[in-house]
């Protein structure tokens, strides 16, 4: 009998820190949120992107101007495809570092991509776009039109003028 106790006493020493390190897995980094509204840069759909997304998430938008966004959709496993609708709406395929993707371009349309790891590229004005997940962005307004080029907020914050530079930030947090 003392064996035995001794045994299972010895079994449950050795499974505890193996127990936290799992949990500790299981809990990695919170999702953090992107909301962009009515956003543009110069140059239109020639002109630098108004948001670039990589996330393991989710992303979804609208354009409702002229613009275009090129989805890529990294990751094994499950299949999923970039999705797209409107009225006036071309789609062609792109490549990005040997990923190939999809670019949609037209005025007025919606597109998203969800599950997985995805890498969304959005040019154009009227940009309205919404991320969720980890990962990381990078936003770029109008150097022409400060305060008029639309808004954004991470993570619940207050809405802020989108910036005349470059603003990179981390989606999610550990």
């Amino acid at each position: 009998m003392r064996r035995i106790l001794l045994l299972l006493a010895g079994a449950a020493i050795l499974a505890l820190p193996a127990a936290a390190a799992a949990r500790a897995q299981s809990h990695g980094a919170a999702p953090g949120f992107l909301v962009v509204r009515n956003a543009l840069t110069d140059g239109g759909i020639t002109g630098h992107p108004v948001a670039t997304v990589v996330v393991r998430g989710f992303v979804i938008g609208h354009i409702a101007q002229e613009g275009a966004v090129a989805i890529y959709h990294f990751g094994s496993g499950t299949v999923s495809t970039a999705q797209a609708s409107g009225v006036d709406l071309t789609r062609q395929v792109v490549t990005y570092r040997g990923q190939t993707g999809t670019e949609f371009s037209g005025s007025d349309f919606r597109f998203r991509g969800v599950g997985g790891v995805w890498r969304v590229v959005v040019y154009g004005a009227g940009v309205s776009l919404y991320a969720g997940g980890v990962g990381r962005v990078s936003l770029h307004g109008s150097v022409l039109y400060p305060g008029t080029d639309g808004v954004y907020s991470f993570n619940g914050e207050r809405f802020a003028s989108m910036p005349s530079g470059v603003v990179k930030r981390r989606l999610g947090q550990k």
